[in-house]
Order: C-alpha cells, then structure tokens, then sequence
C-alpha cells in the first residue's frame, strides 16, 4: 500500500485540487452572495424630447451621455457576461416645465430581468441643458488652396449644391455665425473642375465657431473651380504726328510695358497687343507722363493685381534737333459773358501757369513771352459766389515759325464777390432750372473760346 501511495503521489494531489475546485463551485451556487459591482459608461438615454418640443418649445441642447451605475445582486448574476448589456440609465425631460436652462435630473436604472438592485450612479444627477431652437441661413465662402499648373489662373470657387446653408441652435448663439467657409485643393489643375468641400462655421473676426451648441445642415457642399489660362501680353500706344514733333523724333515708354490677362483660350490667342489710344504729339508734353485707361477686349479680365491705367511717357530722341522751353504766363483775359446783368465781380487768383513751347532752339530764343495770354471765359450768375476753377486755353500771337505751344487747355483759379466784396450774397435767380444755363450761359465746368481758342 505504502508503494502505491508512494509511487502515485502526483496524480493524487491533482485529483484533491480537482476536488476543492468541485466543492467550491457547489458552495458558491448553494450560498451565492450578495455582492456589489460598478457598471462604467452606460450610455444616457433621454426620454419626453417630443413632448418638451410641442409643450414648451424648447430642445435639448447638451446632456450628460453617460454615467456609471453601482448595482448589487447575488454574484453569479451580476458577473453573468450579459448583464452589463441589460443595465439602461434614462432620464425623463418632459417634467422640465421652467423653461430655457441648465438641469440635474435624476437617471432612472433599469437591470432588466436580473434580480439587481441600483445603488447609485456617478454622477448622482444628469446635465441636462435646455434651450429655444430657431434656424437661420449663412452664406457659404469658399477659397482655393494650392498652386494650379504653370500657365493658369484659378477664379472664384463656384458653391453648386447650395450658396447658403441652414444652421439651427439657441437664438443668442446663431447671431454669433456669420458664414459657413471652406477651401478647395487645386494643385496641378490646368482646367476647371467641380469637388468636394468640406466646411465650417466661421464669426465675423474670420474665427472658427467652437463650444457652441450650433449645427449646420451639411458638412459638405460640391464647388465648381474655374481655371483659367494665362497670357501676358504687350501695351501699344498710336501717335500723330505734329507741326514740330514726328514720331519718328521720338521714344515711347510705357509703364507697365505688358499686362497679364485671364479668359478663354481662344480668345487670348487672337490678342497680339493692346492698343491704349492716340497721343498727338503737339499736345504731348516731353517727359511728362500721362496715365491713359487700358481697354480690354471682350471675354478677357485682368489677372489679379494688374493695373487698369498705364502711363505713357514721351521723350526726343537725343539726336533730334528738337527743343523745349517751359515759361510762365502772367496775364489773363478774362470774359464774364453775364456782364451786363452780373451784379458780382471777378479776380483771377492764378499768379501764372507754366506752358511748354517746342521748336528748335534758335527759334525758341525768339519767343516774346509777352505775346502769351491765357483767355477764360465764364458765366459769374451760373457760378455764383466764392472761389472756382475754370478752363482757360492758351493763346499766342506772332510766335516763331517751327514753335509750337504743347497743349493749349489749362484750369485758372477765378474769385466772384458781391457789390460790396461779400462772398455769401445769393444770386439773383436769372438762369432758370438750376441745370439748365440760360441766356447763353454755361455751366460751372464751361468756358466760351477766347482769342479763336475753344472752351471746354
């Protein structure tokens, strides 16, 4: 006996652990005791959201998702594997009769068909956030982002589902939106594409809306990105030849030289240069320069940032025998043509104005300033008292043969008092509807020819 005991010592240690094990699973099903346990993130789930929207208007705003329960029960229901999925926590919003605001509402525990009880849950109570929700739309912005391929140009992102979206949330909340925004790839694109967009909500200081309680209708929204191609292309300028002046006396300098423009292209591949217009060169003062418009052919636009005027500089050639000389013309002629009737006088307030004349040298010595004159002519009724700006053009006897004046219109700054120097007397009403000159008068920007000159 004692070889066999000896000699099956293992199996019969083994044969005992199996045996306690045995035992202990009888005792625990005999006693079972009660024991407690912590169910973590049961998920919240509200209940009366109808009834809280057609009583009272209101909607829940924000709640508190989840708790954790404390339960106790006999132990071998409260570790059976399917019973965390039956423990349920639901609050009941329909009681809320108080209004907008915040809450703290006690969960209700179910444990389904478990004999366990609930002993409490943390938190004790459920944050339940009330509020009015109205909509309201925001427009939608959307930008580009990216680096399109050589050559091209992106326009404005297009929104095609919708140029407005729909948000809703508490009143006090929605003021703070001002725009849904978003942007849009277009790296390497060549030619127009339609995508995706995501979006957000953004306030006036162009910063993203966050902590609200605000939702919008989509995150998405599908763009339209027009691309275009670029062409630069030059700026020309056409010349007429003076008495004194020819263009081939002459170099042309126009800043900028060239201009980028953006549209179809078929269009820009029929565009050589841009003409901007005509300069006579009589009326061209040398090295002054003048700013002239650029017109664009139709179905093309400038590219972003270039200019819509340039400035056209005319200079002599250095091997020219061409020369300019600028003076000063002190004396004024002045034509009221209300003088008869015109209970006002009239002072010019130029000292001078500085003219160009161009010809030869020997030629411009010979120039008797003198024999220059500025002639105005005005309608002091029409003007009425105080200071103004009239048109004057210049005027010159006996010149030199082969000067010429460059340009003869100028602006001559004329005072009109009353009979005592008073500047506040109102005009008699002598010209009828007050943009109507009557009488042969002009209006206040007009003024007669003088010396064989024309008024503008």
């Amino acid at each position: 006996m004692k070889q066999f005991i000896k000699k099956h010592d293992m199996w019969l240690r083994l044969l005992s652990l199996l045996l306690a094990f045995v035992l202990w699973i009888v005792v625990r099903d005999i006693e079972n005791p009660i024991k407690p346990t912590v169910i973590h993130d049961v998920s919240v789930k509200l209940v009366g959201t109808e009834q809280l929207m057609s009583s009272y208007d209101l909607s829940v705003i924000e709640y508190t998702t989840s708790i954790d329960v404390r339960v106790e029960g006999p132990n071998n229901e409260i570790t059976d594997s399917t019973f965390r999925k039956k423990v349920t926590a639901t609050v009941d919003v329909s009681d809320i009769t108080d209004g907008a605001g915040e809450y703290a509402l006690t969960p209700q525990i179910s444990t389904g068909s478990y004999n366990v009880d609930s002993i409490g849950t943390e938190p004790a109570t459920v944050r339940v956030l009330v509020d009015k929700v109205t909509t309201a739309s925001v427009p939608v912005r959307v930008e580009t982002t990216g680096t399109v391929a050589d050559g091209s140009r992106p326009g404005t992102p297009e929104p095609t589902t919708t140029k407005e979206v729909t948000i809703s949330g508490p009143a006090a909340e929605l003021q703070e939106v001002a725009y849904a925004y978003g942007t849009i790839d277009v790296s390497g694109k060549s030619s127009t594409f339609t995508g995706e967009c995501s979006i957000a909500l953004y306030n006036d200081a162009g910063e993203p809306i966050t902590g609200t309680h605000v939702t919008c209708q989509t995150d998405t929204i599908t763009v339209r990105v027009p691309i275009y191609p670029v062409e630069s292309v030059p700026l020309t300028v056409s010349l007429t030849d003076g008495e004194t002046l020819k263009e081939d006396q002459v170099d042309v300098s126009i800043n900028p030289s060239s201009i980028t423009l953006i549209g179809d292209q078929k269009t820009l591949a029929g565009i050589t240069e841009i003409n901007l217009g005509t300069i006579a060169l009589d009326d061209a003062r040398t090295g002054v320069p003048v700013e002239m418009e650029i017109p664009l052919p139709e179905g093309v636009r400038l590219d972003s940032g270039q200019p819509s005027t340039a400035e056209v500089t005319i200079s002599v050639k250095e091997q020219e025998n061409v020369s300019t000389r600028k003076v000063q013309v002190t004396k004024f002629v002045p034509t009221d043509t209300a003088q008869e009737e015109t209970p006002y006088s009239v002072s010019v307030l130029t000292e001078s104005i500085e003219i160009e004349l161009r010809g030869s040298e020997s030629a411009l010595d010979l120039v008797d300033v003198n024999s220059l004159s500025i002639g105005l002519t005005f309608d002091s009724v029409s003007l009425g008292l105080g200071t103004h700006k009239v048109k004057g053009q210049v005027a010159a006897t006996g010149l030199p043969a082969g000067v010429t004046l460059v340009g003869s219109d100028v602006e001559v700054e004329i005072e009109i008092t009353g009979p005592d120097g008073e500047e506040t007397v109102t005009p008699p009403d002598t010209t009828g509807p007050a943009d109507t000159p009557q009488d042969g008068g002009a209006d206040t920007d007009a003024v007669a020819p003088e010396e064989g000159g024309d008024g503008t």
